[in-house]
């Protein structure tokens, strides 16, 4: 149980690389303008990690920030921007709404709608763009369709999400758990769900 090979070793070891890996995305995502590109890095390696790829956490997280550096920086600048455009219009819709508009009350519902669609297809998005070569207006249409289609998934991932992200606001120190929990979470279920759309060589289907 206690040995170096043992299943309790191995699970602190990846506990540990998890805990590496979430600071490294806080610490890469400073500048706020390389976050994109910083979390597609985090998923890269926390993909290999659950499936108990061999690697190493720094040398692969900086393979792929550089790798998607640009991509993971327009679709994080798009992102931002549809983020901020729906929180506004939740925001005014709110104001008219405690008027009495009943119009702005269902106008805020429906943001609020598109606003967690627009969560779910971040979820996808850094992930897909760690794992495959696509332009970004693909990456971005991908995300849309595999939220979509995989509503189980994508549901348990938004929430533990909002969950952990409540926790992390609440408790900033907590970061140091929440995040790299995250980050395993998402990357176990969509490792499995990215499995479907992969074919196998001939090399896999032999092991």
């Amino acid at each position: 149980m206690f040995s170096i090979n043992g299943k309790l070793f191995k699970t602190l070891t990846k506990a540990g690389d998890f805990i590496i890996l979430g600071v490294l995305m806080w610490v890469f995502s400073i500048p706020v303008v390389t976050l994109g590109a910083s979390v597609t890095a985090a998923f890269y390696v926390g993909l290999k990690l659950v499936r108990d790829e061999e690697g190493y956490v720094f040398k692969d997280f900086w393979k792929s920030f550089k790798a998607n550096f640009k991509q993971g920086l327009i679709i994080g600048i798009i992102i931002a921007a549809l983020g901020f455009f729906v929180y506004e219009d939740i925001r005014i819709c709110i104001y008219w709404a405690e008027g009495g508009n009943t119009l702005a009350n269902i106008a805020m519902y429906a943001f609020i709608g598109i606003a967690l669609v627009l969560v779910a297809v971040t979820i996808y998005v850094f992930p897909l763009l760690a794992k495959f070569d696509n332009t970004v207006g693909q990456t971005l249409k991908n995300s849309l369709v595999l939220c979509m289609h995989h509503f189980g998934q994508t549901f348990v991932m938004l929430l533990s999400t909002c969950v952990l992200t409540f926790v992390t606001i609440k408790f900033f120190t907590a970061a140091i758990i929440t995040v790299p929990l995250a980050i395993y979470i998402n990357s176990y279920i969509l490792s499995r769900v990215f499995k479907l759309y992969i074919k196998e060589t001939p090399e896999d289907t032999e092991e």
